[in-house]
């Protein structure tokens, strides 16, 4: 292409038309950037193109053009100002080269480079994630966990997580997260086409396709449903909500691309959860285990030892009163004698389940150790702690159990109680109290409450055939 000082075209070959599908005549006297330049040209290339030929200096660049058409091309352009022999700038000439393929070519190098990187990044988010995920020690822990990483790595999405009841007749909300007011505080299994046919499911990604119940609106949004999947076993369900992406709010092919990418990635993080979730019961599973006394369900010498230096700690700090009460089962070694083990056994549990149903939620009670248990009454003084052991001796001595067709002897038990900061500052100290009030009781005849050093009224239970009246005293 040839044209004059002032950029007006004088000539093109027949490679120029073929390129740009532009005649001379379409040209001719005109500027070719008004013409060839179009929506998508950068302006900034433009700007230096304008400005070196204002100045009548040689340039080359990278231009986006357009065809008469209207189809997008690259150039690789060359502008060389040309002067007479007397040095006068009469003319420009500018040669083309079609680099349209090469510039399509690194386009596609350059979004694999960004898909790469994006990639990457999620990977990285994703083992942080699993990181976190797996070093939760609660539900609660977890379940902050998965609020916080479900926003950072599908940041497009408004999700919840529910988790089945125990009955799993219903799912219950655990965690939500997003802009979206509120989630379905609950769901029914079969509200949920992904809990109905086994598998992941989406909406708005197919041609086919019927909203979940769950799911309210005439037109909802593209969404995901994931089932929460753990040693086989279907325990919850990651719903993820991505308001904006109906047909009408992005481009369909930048749509449908973001939606399949998250796709993918919701599968990853359903898995992860799922993992930390059985993670999480299987480790609170153990330590339950591991603090619990199997025959009786109630906690065992373990779970009390470290909860009575807890409530000390808190003792000392807000005053309250902080109680004792050691139980021992009256003459269990004839129950193991004259009715079996079998028998023992009915009477320890017997005398758990009476300590679960009777106590206040701020007393706890474990088993020590053979025939001996302590409950941990947590703001309780001497004389509250005095009339909880009345209640449970009573409930014990007023039950009747069966073994073999035939009824077991009645239950009593002897018991001490002791009460911080009055009787000792420490476990050691308190149990010791505690220990030699409930030896008192032994030595005073059994069936009864001795506390630790004071004494107080009599307190009188249910007679039981061929014993004493049973009795609870402050000690000698």
């Amino acid at each position: 292409m040839v044209t004059d000082s002032l950029r007006r075209t004088l000539w093109i070959n027949p490679a120029f038309s073929a390129l740009t599908g532009y005649q001379l005549e379409d040209l001719l006297g005109k500027d070719p950037g008004e013409v060839l330049q179009g929506r998508d040209t950068d302006p900034d290339t433009a700007e230096r193109i304008r400005e070196a030929t204002h100045h009548r200096q040689e340039l080359r660049c990278e231009v986006q053009n357009y065809t008469r058409s209207g189809t997008a091309y690259w150039v690789d352009l060359r502008i060389v100002p040309v002067h007479d022999d007397t040095g006068r700038h009469t003319h420009y000439v500018s040669t083309l080269r079609d680099i349209t393929e090469r510039k399509s070519l690194e386009d596609q190098n350059e979004e694999m480079r960004q898909a790469e990187a994006m990639r990457q990044d999620e990977r990285q988010l994703l083992a942080q994630t699993s990181e976190w995920l797996y070093s939760a020690r609660s539900s609660d822990e977890l379940m902050m966990v998965v609020r916080r990483a479900m926003h950072t790595l599908i940041p497009e999405a408004d999700g919840a997580l529910y988790v089945y009841a125990t009955a799993r007749d219903t799912l219950d909300l655990a965690a939500s997260w997003g802009s979206m007011p509120a989630f379905t505080p609950r769901i029914a299994p079969d509200d949920c086409w992904a809990l109905r046919r086994g598998r992941a499911y989406s909406y708005g990604m197919k041609a086919i396709e019927f909203p979940c119940d769950h799911v309210h609106g005439d037109a909802p949004p593209p969404f995901f449903c994931l089932p929460i999947i753990a040693h086989g076993e279907t325990i919850g369900l990651l719903h993820l909500r991505f308001d904006g992406f109906e047909e009408t709010g992005m481009l369909r092919h930048m749509r449908e691309g973001v939606l399949r990418n998250r796709w993918e990635l919701g599968l990853i993080c359903a898995e992860q959860i799922s993992l930390a979730i059985a993670n999480v019961r299987l480790r609170h599973e153990l330590h339950d285990r591991s603090v619990r006394d199997p025959l009786t369900g109630i906690w065992n010498r373990r779970w009390f030892l470290d909860a009575m230096q807890r409530a000390l700690r808190r003792n000392s700090t807000t005053g309250n009163a902080l109680s004792l009460i050691l139980l021992d089962v009256d003459h269990f070694k004839r129950f193991n004698d004259d009715h079996g083990h079998d028998a023992g056994d009915l009477v320890l549990q017997a005398v758990g389940e009476v300590l679960r149903d009777h106590l206040p939620e701020h007393c706890q009670p474990c088993r020590l150790g053979g025939e001996e248990f302590v409950i941990l009454c947590n703001d309780t003084d001497a004389d509250a702690a005095a009339a909880l052991a009345a209640r449970i001796a009573t409930a014990l001595s007023s039950q009747t159990l069966q073994h073999d067709r035939s009824a077991l002897p009645p239950v009593t038990v002897s018991g001490g109680i002791a009460t911080a900061p009055h009787h000792g500052q420490t476990a050691e100290g308190l149990l010791r109290a505690a220990d030699q009030a409930l030896y008192a009781a032994k030595n005073n005849g059994r069936n009864r409450i001795e506390c630790a050093r004071t004494q107080v009224e009599q307190i009188a239970t249910p007679a039981t055939p061929g014993s004493q009246n049973q009795s609870i005293q402050k000690g000698a």
